[in-house]
């Protein structure tokens, strides 16, 4: 039975499940307020972004029949209320991420978790996607997606620096480093998909949906030829590295240290004197150059779940 049927065969889609719509914006977000279950993914996106994608569907609180609510919704043509909503969607393929999820019911809020996922899934096979993953950011979901067939697939862990000492980085012949150019982002996410599996890469819309709220952006040059950048923002506590990516064939070169001291000195310049970042926790090569710049890990892990999709 191919994943459509199935998904829909173990936990049922309602008739009264169906895509987000642009009136609904303003219901979303009373439910992302008020809702007892809620997820939102860290990214450079507001959760009405994802509005009228195929991934993004929700849940409408049902009115009572003959009510003045339900006439006024037919009358005018208004969205009532919504019970739950799910976002999911890929930014590149062929992965997607759970971006945005709010269920307010909390007795069912497993079964309703699993019939929006029903809705969901067989919509991003459609879209070619073969992996969903859910960064866990509260432990809520976690007793829920096993039973979905979601698995483990990582860890991220958090570093923090908050000295403000920084090694000798020794100079590499005929590399550059400036800001980026919004003409970079194409070839940046050629270099993220050369770097990275397909659910860590970043697309040249989102980095470019990122620029203008980062605290900085940079790229590195060897010969005139972008081989590295790094991304920036500024968060409660500091400054974030939010990703350091280096071409795969120019490691050892020092590239990444070069670009991560001219980074953290950018932030000294700017007050921002407390630096994190995240990594998986089974990127040694990674930790072992934040561990030289003085970051320490935190031992706040969370755990990444990833559901296959077979097309």
């Amino acid at each position: 039975m191919e994943l459509a049927n199935l998904w829909v065969a173990q936990h049922g889609v309602p008739d009264w499940i169906r895509v987000a719509a642009k009136s609904d914006a303003a219901a979303i977000l009373r439910l992302l307020q008020t809702a007892v279950y809620t997820h939102l993914h860290a990214d450079w996106h507001l959760p009405g972004d994802w509005i009228g994608s195929p991934g993004f569907v929700v849940l409408p609180k049902p009115d009572k029949p003959g009510s003045a609510n339900s006439l006024t919704a037919v009358l005018f043509q208004k969205h009532g209320e919504m019970l739950a909503c799910l976002a999911a969607t890929p930014d590149p393929l062929p992965a997607a991420w759970v971006r945005v999820v709010a269920i307010d019911q909390a007795e069912k809020g497993e079964a309703l978790l699993a019939q929006m996922l029903a809705r969901v899934v067989p919509a991003l096979q459609k879209q070619g996607v073969t992996q969903l993953a859910w960064l866990a950011v509260d432990s809520w979901p976690n007793l829920w997606l096993s039973p979905l067939g979601f698995y483990r697939g990582s860890q991220i862990e958090t570093f923090v620096k908050e000295d403000r000492d920084l090694p000798e980085v020794a100079d590499v012949p005929g590399l550059t480093i400036r800001q980026v150019y919004s003409t970079d982002f194409a070839l940046l996410a050629e270099l993220e998909a050369m770097s990275f599996a397909p659910i860590w890469r970043q697309s040249a819309h989102a980095l470019a949906v990122a620029r203008p709220q980062s605290l900085s952006f940079d790229v590195a040059l060897l010969e005139d030829e972008i081989v590295a950048y790094q991304l920036s923002a500024p968060s409660d506590a500091g400054a974030h590295l939010v990703r350091l990516t280096v071409h795969p064939e120019k490691h050892g070169l020092g590239i990444g240290s070069a670009l991560l001291k001219h980074a953290i000195e950018h932030y000294y310049r700017k007050g921002y004197y407390a630096v994190s970042l995240n990594t998986q926790v089974e990127n040694s090569a990674s930790q072992k150059l934040y561990l030289k710049f003085g970051f320490e890990p935190s031992q706040q892990r969370l755990p990444i779940w990833i559901l296959d999709i077979p097309q």
